[in-house]
């Protein structure tokens, strides 16, 4: 059973960010209001602010993140140069035989890189940006990549494919889960009761044939 709001301790999330030792959490400062976590303060990786907003919702009771936390390299590590960041990015997504990079361009300026361009479909477009988010020296990532189907799905089809592909992992709280489509755009609503059901929810209708965009609209309850 999950906790009630008043249960969600500061402590709690202290804790969390303190356990998972990829997240650098000397200068991350929480503060916790009903059941919505306000996250503040530094951290030396773009990498590592995504995974601290992942670390508090994995905490029960948890419903929101309010994710500020600033990226900034530690004063004694010399931050790879932009060029040097765009070509490091231009690398992998060539090497990554999982992405068709020929209309993919990045820019890098400040740390802050933008992909522009054309992907075949929606999961390709996550991954390239999975691929700069996890790249060092990078302080945070504008994904402008707009995705052109090889072959288009009618909307019903990709509906009925998500839940279909609900159904056969047996997610849980898929009952309360609701799939509509649009032009190929995805919106799913509804309560889950945890943040990797939310997430393995995205994911499914990610990797659906068809997907040209998917609205996130679930909330953990």
């Amino acid at each position: 059973m999950s906790p009630t709001a008043e249960e969600i301790t500061k402590q709690d999330i202290i804790d969390q960010l303190t356990w998972d030792h990829s997240v650098n959490a000397n200068e991350i400062y929480v503060n916790v209001q009903d059941d919505v976590v306000q996250l503040k303060g530094k951290v030396p990786t773009y990498a590592s602010k995504i995974a601290a907003e992942k670390d508090v919702y994995e905490v029960s009771g948890v419903t929101w993140v309010q994710n500020h936390l600033e990226v900034e390299s530690p004063p004694d590590i010399t931050r790879p140069t932009d060029l040097e960041i765009t070509e490091t990015i231009e690398n992998k997504l060539a090497w990554n035989s999982q992405i068709n990079s020929a209309s993919i361009k990045v820019k890098t300026k400040d740390g802050i890189v933008t992909l522009s361009g054309v992907v075949d479909s929606y999961w390709e477009k996550n991954l390239a940006e999975d691929t700069a988010l996890f790249t060092n020296g990078v302080i945070e990532v504008i994904d402008d990549l707009s995705v052109s189907l090889v072959k288009t799905v009618v909307d019903i089809d990709i509906e009925k494919d998500i839940k279909n592909a609900y159904r056969r992992n047996r997610l849980p709280g898929r009952e309360e889960i609701s799939v509509s489509v649009q032009n190929g755009i995805v919106r799913l609503s509804g309560v889950v009761p945890g943040f990797s059901v939310k997430k393995e929810a995205y994911n499914i209708a990610a990797y659906t044939a068809g997907v040209v965009d998917v609205i996130d609209d679930i909330t953990v309850g």
